[in-house]
């Protein structure tokens, strides 16, 4: 039920929020973040800076290709590889992640040292910039990954 203190106190946390909203910065920041206020790009939120144009580069290029495999090789902080795997099943269908190289069709080196070794054979190398590189592999060999 409504009572005249509910709706008093009610009405003064909306006008609180509302003078913060419109309030000079640093005081609207955080209302600003809870608020949404300012509108998002058409990107996913990334919690690691990714290069959002070479993924989406990178997913019609595989993506073009059908239901293929690919594996993604990167460097070893927890939230690139976190970031990557949600951009990657978002932009890459309908292919299909794989936990192994050696199962992949599509190899996807996120600013990693990726070199190809036998039994992975390189077919074709896809320089999308800012050392990213995708790689069209056929099987018959491995990839050493640093």
């Amino acid at each position: 039920m409504l009572t005249p203190l509910r709706a008093v106190v009610a009405g003064a946390v909306f006008v609180l929020a509302g003078v913060l909203a419109i309030a000079p910065r640093p005081l609207s920041s955080p209302i600003r973040k809870v608020a949404n206020y300012r509108a998002d790009s058409r990107e996913p939120i990334y919690n690691y800076p990714l290069d959002a144009a070479a993924i989406r580069r990178a997913g019609a290029i595989v993506s073009a290709s059908g239901r293929t495999r690919y594996y993604i090789a990167t460097r070893p902080i927890p939230q690139l590889g976190h970031d990557l795997i949600g951009a990657t099943m978002l932009f890459f269908l309908p292919a299909r992640p794989v936990a192994n190289p050696l199962k992949a069709d599509w190899v996807l080196g996120y600013q990693a040292s990726v070199q190809p070794l036998a039994p992975l054979r390189t077919v074709r190398t896809y320089d999308l910039g800012n050392g990213i590189l995708l790689f069209r592999v056929r099987p018959g060999g491995a990839l050493r990954i640093e």
